[in-house]
């Protein structure tokens, strides 16, 4: 166990591990039970740099610390994806155009809007929320969003005929969908009961609306895709926190 979740930290971040740490597809697909998990180190390292900064700083300049951060920790996995998969969907129409421009590694329009909308959204979501309770927020929606993953491979077949997304997608199983599943709800009470129904009924409605979307368009879900999803599931979560906040209802 320790070794599959060392492969999930090994695929989704830049955070070293055993040089020698080399996983078979089977093993990825088993260490994905653990991709909530480093959703709670990317979440808990972007609350440490905000607690920090926030003695000194700003609550904006603080977050902006934490999205450079949480950026730097994962390599701009996340973001690649879904700046590929806005310009795939954005700039083709059949499956084939589509495909093979979220290959294209060049960001074309659509993947650079989305990218800078992306961070426009975090920096004005988190600079609503700030204050002494957006750590939960923080590890909530990184846990939520790499959680997404799990139910798209399960329910949708794998676009390509080969990519490094597939690895993933091909060999989730039940078991670690159970055990991803448990981990979110875990964190999830981290907020009150209220915040956790929301939360909770959100990245699922995500989750859903988008696989729908990809399912429409390609038939299936790429490596990219998942990335998307992930991105558009952490600014939901914030979102959610902005709206609960307005209301008098979010911690």
């Amino acid at each position: 166990m320790i070794r599959l979740f060392l492969i999930a930290v090994q695929f989704l971040t830049r955070l070293p591990v055993p040089k020698s740490l080399i996983a078979s597809e089977q093993e990825i697909g088993k260490a994905t039970m653990f991709f909530p998990a480093v959703g709670v180190i990317v979440g808990g390292i972007g609350s440490f740099v905000y607690l920090g900064m926030s003695n000194h700083f700003p609550a904006s300049t603080s977050v902006i610390g934490v999205i450079i951060v949480c950026a730097l920790v994962t390599g701009g996995f996340h973001e690649d994806g879904l700046a590929d998969s806005f310009d795939g969907f954005g700039g083709g129409w059949k499956k084939e155009d589509i495909l093979r421009i979220m290959r294209d590694s060049r960001i074309g329009t659509f993947g650079g809007l989305a990218l800078i909308l992306l961070i426009l959204a975090k920096y004005n979501f988190l600079s609503i929320i700030g204050g002494p309770h957006l750590w939960r927020w923080l590890v909530v929606a990184h846990t939520a969003s790499r959680w997404t993953v799990l139910p798209l491979c399960i329910w949708l077949p794998y676009a390509r005929a080969e990519g490094q997304g597939g690895l993933v997608a091909r060999r989730v199983g039940w078991t670690a969908a159970s055990v991803a599943t448990g981990t979110l709800i875990l964190v999830l009470l981290l907020l009150p009961l209220s915040n956790f129904v929301t939360a909770f009924a959100v990245v699922v409605g995500v989750t859903l609306l988008s696989g729908l979307y990809y399912r429409h368009r390609l038939g299936g879900i790429t490596g990219d895709c998942l990335g998307a999803t992930n991105q558009i599931a952490e600014v939901a979560i914030y979102a959610v926190a902005v709206v609960l906040s307005k209301h008098g209802l979010a911690v």
